[in-house]
């Protein structure tokens, strides 16, 4: 939403963006260092990263929060009970251990002794049922309290002990826990509208790191926390620049005044090949946990053929798409969940691309070209629908293009409309006025399709706004999350897999992998194929003898 309201205001963006890069060059510059020396490598505390972040964060409460921006400084702020590991399992956060009842109704949390806030001031149970009454809370609107609203009793009933009861059996239950960040009571207590609570500027957490200071529209800078339970993170500090515009980040990067940045496939292709940047930075690359898709309305008469979904499918040269737009960087993808996982169907395939069969489809379905314009037509209408996505997305955009172009092989015309974000959201797939979008959505780790795909999920701003309704795919859906049986809910979703795959609703397009730099002075990083970040908190260090970057507030 920021970048389309930054570029709609012209000369304005860019003198922000100048202003930004005046001060940060007001900074000193880093040595010019030899990484390929031998130094000391023993951990040592100190030094500080700077990162950018594509916005001002719109809030510091977590769950209030649906932007990438507030996500960003959140995830250093704040701990939940359990977290996921490195192997994506589940492990103890600011729980040490849990249990689950017999009846898979019950799940009790014992919190690890001696947590503290921030400032220094004990964590107890007694802040994890605060937090979740007011996440529950009516008067909170978030879109994220559906999981916990399905509790049916908390109670905290000893300091270090949280126990929660279900109504019914939840298999995603105990994963939930891993997404709610605790926050303390007495500032929970402050406002019944958590909209006006101090929190949202002046956060309190327990997380690795602390605010420091927030300069709207410059930065975001955190001081490391003494009081963190896994023990004071070695680095310093860590600074969130706000740099709107990639390409602008890039050359932040290359000019010495980032750490590190989530590249572009083309940014990629030049840090790994460019002799100034090889010496300074290395480079990550791993499946990102999202996918993008093209969906239909269902209401709309055209796309109600599972025929024509087929043929749309069999007409999407993935391929392509991922060589034009990701440079190879991306993957094609088959269904909701992420490729490789217990969850993902072992042996489902992308429809290939074959416009023969997708034209055998469309005419089995009653689509010719009956007058030899090369367009497809029915009872004397035309085949043709409009695509909407996001301005300020090059990569949806060309994706379009490439389809428009396939499409029109089989004599479908598809035209493409771009709109800025907020109107995309509000009006286009809150407001159901659209026949077709091209989106993305992020995995969540752990598998639950239900919000996206149940058709009881249909509702103003709930997020099956494609209308999707196949009984036996809801029945499946409601069996995996009801049954603790890992083999039994395996079978639920690669079922409920192999009828998404049959009725098309999404043509999965890809999974793009993520390309991150990261300065060659920050030790302790361990490459998994889930990324590089899960033990950045306490375990990612400056060797002394590389340390520049020291942790002042201009």
């Amino acid at each position: 939403m920021r970048h389309a309201l930054l570029f709609q205001r012209g000369q304005h963006y860019w003198a922000v963006v100048l202003l930004t890069f005046i001060l940060a060059a007001c900074r000193p510059a880093a040595p010019t260092i030899d990484y390929t020396q031998p130094v000391d490598l023993t951990p040592v505390y100190g030094d500080r990263l700077t990162s950018s972040n594509n916005a001002d964060p719109t809030t510091l409460i977590p769950w209030l929060a649906t932007d990438s921006a507030s996500g960003a400084v959140n995830g250093y702020l704040y701990e939940a009970l359990l977290q996921y590991n490195e192997a994506l399992e589940l492990e103890g956060a600011l729980a040490e251990r849990w249990q689950i009842s017999a009846d898979k109704r019950t799940i009790t949390f014992t919190l690890r002794r001696g947590l503290k806030w921030a400032d220094g001031t004990p964590l107890t149970s007694a802040d994890v049922l605060a937090t979740w009454q007011a996440i529950t809370a009516p008067t909170t609107i978030t879109p994220y309290a559906a999981d916990y609203l399905l509790v049916k009793t908390a109670r905290a009933p000893t300091p270090y002990t949280f126990t929660v009861t279900y109504a019914e059996p939840f298999a995603p239950a105990l994963a939930s826990w891993a997404g709610l960040a605790i926050l303390p009571r007495h500032r929970l207590a402050e406002t019944t509208d958590l909209r006006q609570s101090s929190l949202n500027t002046q956060p309190l957490g327990s997380g690795p790191y602390a605010l420091a200071q927030w300069q709207r529209g410059s930065h975001v800078d955190l001081v490391a926390n003494p009081h963190y339970y896994r023990g004071q993170p070695y680095l310093t500090g860590q600074r969130l620049r706000l740099i709107s515009d990639p390409d602008a980040a890039f050359m932040e990067l290359r000019a010495g005044r980032l750490d590190s940045l989530s590249l572009k496939p083309g940014q990629y292709r030049r840090v790994q090949t460019q002799p100034a940047l090889q010496s300074r930075f290395n480079t990550y690359r791993y499946l990102s946990r999202g996918y993008t898709y093209l969906g239909f309305n269902l209401k709309f008469p055209l796309f109600q053929d599972v025929r024509v979904r087929q043929a749309l499918s069999y007409a999407t040269p993935r391929e392509a798409i991922i060589k034009g737009v990701l440079h190879g960087q991306g993957e094609p993808t088959v269904g909701p969940f992420q490729p490789g996982s217990w969850a993902a169907h072992p042996t489902l395939q992308p429809y290939p691309y074959n416009p023969t069969q997708a034209r055998a489809l469309l005419a089995a379905a009653g689509w010719l070209d009956t007058d030899g314009d090369g367009w497809l037509d029915r009872a004397g209408e035309r085949f043709r629908f409009t695509v909407v996505t996001n301005q300020n997305n090059p990569q949806r955009l060309q994706v379009a293009e490439i389809m428009q172009a396939a499409f029109k092989q089989v004599g479908i015309q598809m035209e493409i409309v771009a709109q800025e974000w907020s109107t995309f959201v509000e009006n286009t797939i809150n407001g159901r006025n659209f026949q077709a979008v091209i989106l993305g959505w992020t995995v969540p780790t752990e598998p639950d399709p239900y919000d996206i795909f149940h058709s009881s999920r249909t509702g103003p701003r709930e997020f099956n706004f494609i209308s999707y309704n196949n009984p036996e795919a809801d029945q499946l859906m409601v069996t995996s999350r009801r049954t603790f049986n890992p083999t039994q809910r395996a079978a639920a979703l690669h079922r409920f897999q192999e009828i998404l795959h049959h009725d098309q609703p999404y043509l999965f397009l890809y999974t793009p992998y993520a390309l991150v730099a990261l300065h060659k002075r920050v030790q302790g990083v361990v490459a998994t194929p889930t990324g590089i970040s899960y033990n950045a908190a306490n375990r990612w260090y400056v060797p002394a003898a590389w340390q520049h970057d020291k942790m002042m507030v201009e």
